[in-house]
């Protein structure tokens, strides 16, 4: 029994998107995306910077010599979306080099700010005065850039406040998702601030409404499989800590009653609950149903794309989807 549940519990932490080949042009963009942390550091009072700097290398999984990769786990989708609408195209307005500077910097912001919020609320990162100043810091930055990049826009200020609103709303609701649709819902809007700036450069460059209803459609498709991936990946962590995953809003009220005591029975080192609910993943084929909802997610955010002529990027979902596919 406990050799079936190691094996099931390796093959889900073995799951992962298909690898995604950069452009020449996306390459350059993303030294210049990883730049933006070392532009953050330099923001810093001079006697904090280095320890930043040691922080967010750490933070990363990166060690002294090694290339200044720090979003190397964030999949592609993920940053190059702002590459992709950054782009030329017939009939559109081009960005300014300000604007795509002021894109890069709040969406990168943004993207450390999610995964810094979230490890600094579940203290898997001390809240001490280094950390409480990057957060503070990299908010400043991003709504600062935010601004200078809505600036001129009649609707600027309101898509910010909103998707601003929709983060908070979210992250405040104590009401537990109950269906794997809701847990989803529920998701889009705590990835709200990833957002702001592809919705804002829709607007920059003058396209068409569908266009940054679109863009909001695929990104957020895009988040749900990632999420969902990380659930399958996380089951034996998530389930010791008694985390609400998707992995938990599939199972029977029961067997989430075990689930929630799982923490408790755990200290005791009795391992009779834990079977309980990895006998019923295994068995009725929890993963695979979270499985083919990715494939869902990716196969509409890569036809989306293709539908809107963002080709580059519904190559690269096309591409994270192959190994669910078939």
């Amino acid at each position: 029994m406990e050799d079936k549940h190691e094996e099931f519990l390796s093959s889900c932490s073995e799951v992962d998107f298909g690898s995604v080949v950069l452009s020449e042009g996306e390459i350059e963009f993303y030294k210049g995306f990883n730049r933006e942390i070392m532009s953050l550091c330099d923001s810093l009072p001079e006697s904090v910077q280095t320890d930043a700097l040691l922080f967010f290398m750490k933070y990363s999984g990166l060690s002294i010599g090694q290339e200044l990769n720090f979003y190397k786990n964030f999949y592609v989708p993920s940053w190059s979306i702002i590459y992709w609408l950054a782009q030329d195209s017939p009939g559109s307005a081009s960005l300014s080099p300000q604007d795509t500077r002021n894109a890069m910097t709040a969406h990168a912001m943004a993207m450390k700010l999610h995964s810094l919020d979230d490890h600094i609320n579940d203290r898997e990162i001390p809240a001490d005065h280094l950390t409480l100043l990057l957060r503070s810091q990299s908010w400043m930055r991003m709504i600062m850039a935010l601004k200078d990049l809505a600036c001129g826009l009649e609707e600027g200020e309101n898509i910010i406040n909103r998707f601003m609103n929709d983060y908070y709303t979210s992250i405040m609701d104590s009401e537990p998702a109950r269906t794997l649709d809701g847990y989803c819902q529920r998701f889009l809007r705590q990835m709200a601030t990833w957002m702001i700036v592809p919705v804002l450069l829709t607007k920059v460059r003058a396209l068409p409404g569908e266009v940054s209803e679109a863009v909001q459609r695929l990104y957020g498709s895009f988040g749900i499989a990632w999420r969902l991936l990380d659930d399958i990946m996380d089951i034996e962590a998530d389930m010791k800590k008694g985390a609400h995953s998707a992995v938990y809003v599939c199972l029977p009220e029961g067997i989430r009653k075990l689930w929630d005591k799982n923490e408790m029975i755990e200290s005791n080192n009795d391992n009779s609950f834990y079977d309980i609910i990895l006998d019923y993943i295994h068995t009725n084929s929890v993963s695979n149903r979270i499985r083919q909802r990715i494939s869902k997610e990716l196969e509409s955010a890569a036809s989306i794309s293709e539908n809107h002529n963002m080709t580059g990027l519904a190559g690269e979902l096309r591409s994270l989807l192959n190994p669910f596919s078939g």
